[in-house]
């Protein structure tokens, strides 16, 4: 999703001269008149410049030519160099007296590059990965036919990963894969950390994952994440268990150790994020209808574009804004026909100049990607309805939030009330049924949460040095086996390996905590607008459709944008400034029983045992007692008091494996 703070970057050149008469020499500008004049001009001249640069970029990615890449240099330039100057304006006002508002549209311009040459080089490199990513292809002589064979991450070994039963086919895509791509990356994103981090020094972060955090607007996010996923914890590891058992019966004792971390390209896709796939497999109660319509969308000759007008549908039965008519035109919904090299990873496009917004993604028909319509639909939605405000503040309240809106709606059209009413579904009323739509709804959700926090925590320790560079492969799989319960299929050469960046968000320079705070911000969202919307009975039946009461309270949270600190965002829409877990729990309660139960019928482990590792001292420690304890202080705080405990007996029992 393209946004003006990815433009950051770009400002490569400082010398051309923005239009602006009110910029003050030596003594700060104190007046706050010119102040807004300053920012009244800032957002008519740079929309249009922003906009050209968004077009460049779009006609790149759905088009990767060498050409097309050197238009999105020049648009950068241009559009840095304006930003670049407009900060430095921005920065020669003294806003102590200043209105909130016109002190918070100035922060967002509070900013300073690196230098010209290195500015150029950071943006090169994250121009280099992202077309790595979107243009390699995995190849091999096809086991069956004996035919060479080439694919692209999508839709090819997307689809291939979403298969399940043939372990060698995803053992080849999965190496492949992060053989091709990682180890291609690898030197780019070790460069890239030192730029980024040296940017974010520049503008008085610690470093660039701190800077990553402040978005959030608190010095507390990594205890509020520690805290979230504590909670959620224990149902994350029942269904950890039970999947292993599924696995397990799928593929056999020599493939799946009931006791030990998930295979990691055994989960649905190419990097074990999203379990859905898995479905099939997991279903607790297969003889009884399927909550999956995919047949049922084959059956009645469903489109992509009907997949687009029936989300489209949704947004407007709640009273909210109809995507724009060029949207059809203009948006690419499938991958392309004509040979064109494309990026495929579905995002929704702010062209900002409050008419134009698109999607790019090949999409098939099938459930998974119809919900994904409505996700990416979503950031359309909240773009639609900030458009009005100035350009600082065309963003979600915070990237969380943007996410969970998609999320939200997607869930709420994947209820069975909702897919019965499209006639995609004709379930009774059952238990058994609800059980295999919580599971459902569990492998799209619950399996990610630990993902996406190991995703972010782990590349926090990455940018505050914490991590030597030769570690950084091990240190990543370990973590991952320690939080996630989830291993490499294969030996991973610490020298030249750094999977991490074999993953379109990583390589693209996006934060992933957006993703882990989107889960929880979308299930408290739910339980507001079901009750908006006059729900009675279970949260997971709750459906938005047809409630304009539902959309006015959620068009008046998206209507302030960026505008206020996300807490009073969420105080607009659920009364309260917090973000809960008890939400999300009080939805899955229902599974949580469920699998509780099924597990220990089966005596299954709940858990993993963590691979055999050389790791001298656990690096987590660090990073889970910072800003939990005052050293200075004879007294323990409670909250430190309730992490040390456990937190040092995962010390004792690591350093006892290391003498071992």
């Amino acid at each position: 999703m393209a946004d003006v703070k990815a433009l950051l970057f770009l400002a490569l050149v400082c010398c051309s001269a923005l239009a602006v008469n009110i910029k003050s020499k030596g003594r700060l500008n104190s007046n706050e008149a010119d102040a807004i004049a300053f920012l009244d001009q800032y957002n008519s001249e740079y929309g249009p410049i922003l906009n050209q640069y968004v077009i460049a970029s779009w006609n790149y990615e759905t088009n990767l030519t060498d050409e097309n890449a050197a238009a999105v240099g020049e648009a950068g330039a241009v559009a840095g160099a304006y930003y670049a100057e407009a900060s430095a304006t921005a920065a020669t006002f003294d806003t102590t007296n200043f209105s909130e508002d016109t002190k918070r549209q100035l922060s967002y311009l509070d900013s300073v590059s690196l230098d010209d040459a290195e500015s150029e080089e950071l943006y090169n490199i994250l121009s280099e990965m992202g077309s790595i990513y979107a243009s390699y292809q995995a190849c091999r002589s096809n086991p069956t036919t004996g035919v060479n064979e080439c694919m692209y991450i999508e839709p090819e070994l997307t689809e291939l990963m979403a298969e399940v039963g043939n372990y060698d086919d995803h053992l080849w895509a999965w190496e492949a894969w992060h053989n091709g791509v990682g180890r291609q990356l690898r030197p780019l994103y070790l460069r890239y950390v030192e730029l980024s981090n040296k940017q974010a020094r520049l503008n008085g972060y610690a470093d660039y994952g701190d800077q990553w955090r402040q978005k959030y607007e608190t010095t507390e996010m990594e205890t509020i994440v520690q805290d979230l996923y504590s909670q959620v914890e224990p149902l994350y590891k029942q269904l950890h268990a039970y999947i292993r058992r599924k696995l397990y019966n799928a593929y056999g004792a020599d493939k799946i150790n009931l006791r030990g971390p998930l295979p990691a390209h055994l989960l649905g896709d190419m990097w074990g994020r999203f379990w859905v796939n898995l479905n099939p497999i997991a279903i607790p109660y297969p003889e009884k209808p399927s909550t999956d319509p995919s047949p049922e969308m084959i059956r009645q000759n469903y489109t992509v574009e009907r997949m687009f007008r029936t989300g489209n549908d949704f947004y407007t039965s709640m009273g909210l804004l109809p995507v724009p008519d060029t949207f059809w035109n203009l948006s690419m919904l499938e991958k392309p026909t004509d040979g064109r090299e494309v990026a495929c990873h579905a995002t929704a496009w702010d062209f900002y100049d409050g008419k134009d917004f698109r999607i790019r993604m090949c999409a098939r028909v099938v459930f998974e990607d119809f919900q994904t319509v409505h996700h990416e639909l979503g950031h359309i939605q909240y773009f639609m309805q900030y458009a009005f405000q100035p350009l600082n503040y065309r963003d979600g309240a915070n990237d969380g939030f943007h996410e969970a809106v998609g999320e939200l709606m997607s869930m709420s059209f994947s209820t069975t009330k909702h897919l019965n009413t499209l006639g995609l579904l004709n379930v009774p009323d059952d238990p058994e049924v609800d059980m295999n739509f919580l599971l459902f709804q569990a492998l799209n959700t619950i399996s990610t949460l630990p993902f996406h926090l190991i995703q972010d925590t782990w590349r926090w320790s990455m940018f505050r040095g914490d991590i030597p560079d030769a570690e950084l492969n091990d240190q990543y799989w370990a973590e991952k086996a320690r939080v996630v319960g989830v291993a490499p299929p294969v030996g991973r050469d610490p020298a030249s390996d750094l999977d991490i960046t074999a993953l379109f968000h990583v390589c693209n320079d996006y934060d992933m905590i957006r993703y882990f705070m989107r889960t929880f911000f979308q299930y408290q969202f739910n339980e507001v607008l079901c009750e908006a919307a006059g729900h009675v009975g279970p949260l997971y039946k709750c459906d938005f459709y047809n409630s304009t009461a539902a959309g006015d309270a959620l068009a008046e949270m998206l209507r302030l944008g960026a505008s206020k600190p996300w807490q009073d965002a969420m105080e607009a829409m659920t009364g309260q400034r917090d973000v809960l877990a008890t939400p999300l729990l009080n939805y899955f309660e229902p599974l949580k029983v469920w699998l509780e139960a099924e597990n220990a019928k089966n005596g299954e482990f709940i858990g993993w045992d963590l691979p055999a590792t050389k790791e001298k001292a656990p690096v987590f420690l660090k990073d889970k007692l910072r800003g939990k304890l005052d050293v200075t202080s004879p007294k323990i705080n409670k909250e430190a008091a309730k992490y040390l405990a456990p937190i040092f007996a995962e010390a004792l029992q690591s350093l006892r494996k290391v003498r071992l």
